[in-house]
């Protein structure tokens, strides 16, 4: 498989020619980077350190670095020497899981279960990359290499695989995708006969992964873990098509078609990605996945803003950057965008809509959502480079953000998002009744009833509707109230707001409230998911008068 990788004519146009000058940067970056320091196996001081993230970061960058530099340098000894020192420190690894998913892991298990077949999304993921890396370096690399890495797969992939059953078989999100693409693509480069043995069992938890996505695409766990599970999932299918001779083809479901379009519709402009849920509010695509797409559909993929492209860089996995380079086009990119383009994903209730001035997003939906935030009915209005009013994304994966302390963090709870609190009480935190997203195209209004989501006895309704024109976006609540109520209405930006007179200005948007309430303004300093720097987010409370039902805000942009 992949035989088109061992050609040295592709390599040579990747080594000389202008095209692949931006892999080459990056990829060259990725590695000196990552070897400033050598490569090497976990050590006790790691581990009584719990140093483990920083150094599997490395691991993972050391192997995809110098895999990728020694073929497009052949030549070059020193590439091929520590791609030879780091694929030998991760066969000597105890475990390819990073500590804390093996810690987790063994916390939920009997002593009796031991074993060192943990298949986490990061371990499958490495064991496809060492697959690869074999496939791809076998005339090069010793026997005593290629058997040695042979062995350790079959030992710690293989053979649990066939022993055991997983949670992420029948699991909701990216991990059925990453973890059975992984596993099933090992399985046909190192084990055809058992991949056919297993081909029914791979095929139902890729069902179970594509059976959380609705028949619109929409990926309501953000565009990084779109990228991170379909991007295992296209791996897994582009092979398995290969391998079948075409037989199985999963490409040709309307449903993955929809899939693969879901990044288009998350520009909101050239550089800013919609950021709801577990998303980066800084979000970067890698552009492995995009580049297989493209492949694949043709033009029925719409070329993406290179803006927001990178070949390496935020954690991107080998079989990506591998694909980054192998499937390559300057023809997958545009330097323009459709400014009056309205998507309506009805099913998962997410309306994504493209002005002359502004890029607008909204969301229903409900409060159960996988990596769910407490956001139902939450909006992000961007102008130029930025998110005026903002959706902050995830915050940092710290102890009990995905447990039971979650909605004690800022960035999933409800006080982060551009939602009414009533009688001071936010949204609820569990799961009510879906939400929909309605949008009249005549009127150029997008309407929701979010009052469900607070499941409050008193308060039968929360009418929430948005006006576009070209260069303002007009806000609208209404409520419903069997008791006299107080409602403070909250917006969230990352851009600090001045006020001037009656007027909010953030960036070069007016803010004009109908009855000139001017907002409380108060500052609260988070830290980022990537990179986990610290920055400021401004949040605007407009109070309104005990008893008043009803609230508009006018944006309006100040230079067309």
């Amino acid at each position: 498989m992949l035989d088109f990788a061992k050609d040295k004519a592709f390599w040579e146009n990747v080594r000389t020619s202008d095209e692949f000058k931006w892999h080459r940067e990056e990829i060259k970056a990725l590695y000196d980077d990552a070897f400033k320091e050598e490569p090497r196996s976990h050590s006790a001081e790691d581990i009584l350190g719990n140093d483990d993230k920083g150094l599997w970061r490395r691991q993972f960058d050391h192997l995809q670095s110098s895999a990728l530099m020694a073929l497009i340098y052949p030549e070059n000894e020193e590439y091929y020497n520590n791609l030879i020192k780091i694929v030998w420190a991760y066969l000597n690894e105890y475990t390819w899981a990073p500590l804390g998913h093996y810690t987790e892991y063994y916390y939920q298990r009997t002593p009796k279960d031991f074993d060192y077949g943990l298949l986490d999304i990061f371990a499958c993921s490495a064991a496809l990359a060492l697959t690869e890396i074999k496939n791809l370096f076998k005339d090069r690399f010793p026997k005593l290499l290629t058997d040695r890495i042979t062995y350790e797969i079959r030992r710690r992939t293989i053979e649990p695989y066939l022993t055991r059953k997983f949670f992420w078989e029948s699991h909701d999100n990216n991990w059925t995708a990453v973890c059975t693409g992984a596993v099933g693509s090992v399985l046909m480069y190192e084990a055809p006969e058992l991949y056919y043995e297993n081909q029914e069992r791979l095929h139902k938890s890729m069902e179970c992964y594509l059976d959380s996505y609705k028949d619109d695409g929409m990926c309501v766990e953000g565009a990084g873990y779109w990228a991170f599970g379909f991007g295992f999932f296209t791996t897994f299918a582009l092979l398995e098509k290969e391998f079948t001779n075409g037989k199985i083809d999963w490409f040709k479901r309307p449903k993955v078609k929809e899939i693969s379009k879901y990044l288009q519709k998350m520009f909101l402009t050239k550089d800013v990605i919609v950021s709801f849920g577990d998303c980066s509010v800084e979000e970067y695509y890698a552009i492995g996945l995009p580049s297989m797409l493209r492949y694949i559909y043709g033009d029925e993929v719409e070329r993406l803003p290179k803006e927001r492209a990178i070949v390496s860089k935020n954690n991107t996995h080998f079989n990506f950057l591998l694909r980054a380079v192998l499937y390559y086009s300057e023809d997958n990119y545009t330097d323009k965008m459709n400014t009056d383009v309205t998507y309506t994903m009805t099913d998962s209730a997410y309306l994504v809509k493209r002005t002359k001035s502004f890029g607008f997003a909204c969301k229903g939906g409900n409060n159960g959502e996988s990596h769910n935030h407490i956001d139902v009915g939450t909006f992000i209005l961007a102008r130029k480079d930025k998110q005026i009013i903002a959706d902050i994304g995830s915050g940092p994966y710290l102890e009990g953000y995905h447990g039971d302390k979650r909605y004690t963090y800022f960035h999933p709870s409800a006080y982060a998002h551009n939602l009414p609190i009533i009688n001071e009480t936010p949204q609820c935190q569990y799961r009510q009744e879906d939400v929909i997203v309605h949008y009249d195209s005549d009127s150029s209004k997008a309407y929701m009833d979010m009052g469900c989501a607070y499941a409050l006895d008193y308060m039968p309704s929360a009418k929430r509707s948005f006006v576009f024109n070209d260069y303002s976006v007009i806000l609208n609540d209404e409520f419903t109230f069997t008791k006299e109520s107080q409602v403070t209405e909250r917006f969230v930006s990352l851009i600090e707001p001045r006020v001037e007179g009656s007027i909010v200005i953030i960036d070069d948007v007016a803010l004009l409230q109908k009855d000139n309430i001017l907002p409380e303004i108060t500052t609260k300093e988070v830290i980022a998911h990537i990179g986990n720097r610290p920055h400021n987010v401004y949040i605007l409370d407009y109070i309104l008068p005990k008893g008043e039902p009803k609230f508009e805000l006018k944006f309006q942009a100040q230079n067309k």
